[in-house]
């Protein structure tokens, strides 16, 4: 007989050692992503592929990531959080191991997948920290969780780049295997999960709805990308089909299953809605824009259209600045938001995002792109801190889990994925004679359109309900 969660059952740690576990856990995917990002230009010489190729690397990890994340959250609610964590880091291990031992384009591709598997944690998190930690430290619990991945994907990207220019791509998976492990053991210090009577009684588990979504969006992507190459030929029209067939289906399963992995029946609510539509415009722009627009700013030769000639090192140096103004300011974020509201701070953030971009127009400026660097990441760290936040304002206490992993984490990530395919495709669109780097129309391209999703993320954040912040609350139920 499972029993409801009691305070002083989810009290036994410390606020402090709390914060330093979920840092320490939430830093493990976001290293296995800012690694790749870092290591890019350097694999695409290794394995001679293009930037359309190339791309899968991050896209397979972010598909894996959504669709673990939805199972994950059940998953959490159902057995306890705690332990599905720790599967979810020794598969991210396995994967690692994958990518290293098979030294070759598709044994990495297929260890990007099995690490994507921990992009599944930060839902289970969120949810841990509106059960472990006090009502009116909920919002900086939840705020530092988020902005880790700022201050630890700078630090991350640094520490890829040393590791590239002195032992080789090959050393990246050896530390992100010992990172993984290092989680593990982070997450044997977390409080067992309680679990709740109404989510034990959540009956059986969707795995079809929770195994439909990514073969049905990579697909989509498959096809839209390999249509630059070869047209609209019989196969491309068929796997986009295919793609759109999984995806109607995936939608009407979703609405008459009884227990659906993806609840979208969460969307009734409005502002939640344009929560979603304001983070997918932000995940295919702003978000993706590091992912690929970055390093070849930074990597690319001072001789290509656009580059600054910087070793991996270097550019996760400069990185770093980026990365450290973020963090400082992400508890400054939640405390703005406890007091004024989420959405005061997803306005910031995106709007500084858009702004930061426009700065990457200065293809050989080194001085300009570093400050670009700097305001985008600050916007993009603000918006990460918001984004949950929205959540926790918007919907009841119960339905926080399965909301955050819904639009956070896979509509976020799925929409992530799309972003860096659609700006591939603009970057691969023309590319410099006997080369794989772009042209300054191209580039120009690609710039345009993380920009122009910017301005479309900030209008949708503007219709988002204002509600009454966290910190009105706790004061209200206090007196």
């Amino acid at each position: 007989m499972l029993t409801q969660p009691t305070e002083t059952a989810m009290a036994k740690r410390p606020f402090a050692l709390l914060v330093a576990i979920f840092l320490v856990m939430e830093l493990t995917p976001i290293f296995e992503t800012t690694m790749i990002a870092t290591g890019l230009p350097t694999l695409m010489n290794a394995f001679q592929i293009d930037i359309t190729a190339a791309s899968w690397l991050i896209t397979i990890f972010t598909l894996v990531g959504a669709g673990t994340a939805a199972i994950a959250g059940r998953l959490g609610d159902i057995y306890g959080r705690k332990r599905i964590i720790i599967i979810l880091m020794a598969l991210s291990t396995l994967g690692s191991l994958v990518s290293l031992i098979s030294g070759n384009f598709v044994g990495v591709l297929i260890g990007r997948g099995l690490q994507g598997t921990c992009a599944g944690i930060f839902p289970l998190l969120i949810g841990l920290a509106r059960e472990a930690a006090e009502p009116r430290r909920v919002s900086l619990l939840a705020s530092l969780t988020s902005g880790v991945s700022v201050i630890g994907g700078s630090l991350g990207a640094l520490f890829a780049g040393v590791l590239i220019d002195t032992a080789g791509w090959h050393s990246m998976f050896v530390a992100s295997a010992i990172l993984a492990v290092i989680a593990i053991g982070g997450a044997a210090l977390l409080p067992r999960s309680i679990m709740t009577a109404r989510e034990a009684a959540s009956g059986r588990l969707d795995i079809l709805g929770a195994v439909l979504l990514a073969p049905a969006v990579t697909a989509l992507l498959f096809g839209f990308m390999t249509s630059r190459s070869v047209g609209l030929s019989p196969l491309v029209i068929g796997i986009l089909a295919i793609g759109l067939v999984l995806l109607v289906f995936w939608i009407f399963w979703e609405l008459r299953v009884e227990n659906p992995m993806f609840n979208l029946r969460l969307f009734r609510n409005s502002s939640l809605v344009f929560a979603f539509v304001a983070t997918a415009f932000v995940a295919m722009g702003i978000m993706a824009g590091p992912s690929l627009l970055a390093p070849l700013l930074q990597q690319s030769p001072v001789s290509a259209p656009v580059g600054l000639g910087l070793t991996p090192t270097q550019a996760g140096l400069y990185g770093l600045i980026s990365g450290a103004v973020s963090f400082i300011l992400s508890p400054f974020a939640g405390r703005v938001a406890g007091r004024l509201g989420a959405k005061v701070v997803l306005l910031i953030g995106i709007g500084l995002g858009a702004v930061g971009y426009v700065g990457f127009f200065a293809v050989h400026d080194l001085l300009i792109s570093v400050v670009a660097l700097v305001v985008s990441g600050v916007g993009t760290a603000l918006v990460v801190v918001a984004v949950p936040l929205v959540i926790v304002e918007i919907v009841p206490p119960q339905e926080t889990s399965e909301a955050v992993a819904l639009v956070y984490v896979t509509g976020r990530t799925v929409f992530n994925s799309i972003g860096v395919a659609i700006v591939a495709v603009l970057l691969a669109s023309s590319t410099v004679p006997d080369s794989t780097l772009p042209t300054i129309d191209a580039w120009i391209a690609g710039l345009s359109f993380v920009i122009l999703t910017g301005v479309a993320g900030f209008v949708a954040a503007l219709a988002i309900r204002r509600t009454k912040p966290l910190d009105e609350r706790v004061a209200t139920t206090a007196v």
